[in-house]
């Protein structure tokens, strides 16, 4: 088991339950730039977030591959492609709690989005670029997912 930081290994960032339905593996080349980007992920994001919460988190989606993605619908252009996002819920915690720790916390996040109530989206700026610290709420309308702007 390859261990990302003091709570959080890379297991956690491949599972996916769309893949073991289909009898697939989500894997990640421990040389990768994704694989680079999951670590940082980690190391300044979310071991610090579970260090200020003094709660686990558990991670419902992580790094997935372009075939992942398409097959669950994520956005062409999603940061979970390249290992920079990952979904998260606190267990004990509402997810707008969740999100609003995060976006007062200071940490060096580039989205924090709350989807549909029902978890949050959390990402880092891609290598050499400033944090966005971009805050969203998802929610759907006919069918179609709409962002606006805060929680």
């Amino acid at each position: 088991m390859v261990s990302l930081s003091d709570n959080f290994t890379l297991n956690e960032f491949t599972r996916s339950q769309t893949a073991a339905r289909l009898g697939e593996r989500v894997t990640v080349e421990l040389t990768s730039p994704e694989y680079a980007n999951i670590v940082t992920l980690c190391k300044e994001v979310l071991q610090p977030l579970r260090e200020l919460l003094e709660a686990p988190i558990t991670i419902t989606s992580g790094y997935r591959p372009d075939w992942l993605n398409e097959l669950i619908g994520g956005a062409p252009n999603s940061a979970h492609l390249s290992g920079r996002a990952a979904d998260i819920v606190v267990p004990g915690m509402s997810p707008r709690s969740v999100a609003l720790m995060i976006v007062r916390s200071g940490l060096p996040f580039n989205q924090c989005i709350l989807e549909f109530g029902q978890w949050v989206h959390v990402s880092i700026a891609p290598m050499g670029d400033e944090p966005r610290l971009q805050v969203l709420t998802a929610s759907k309308k006919n069918g179609a997912t709409i962002y606006k702007e805060g929680l």
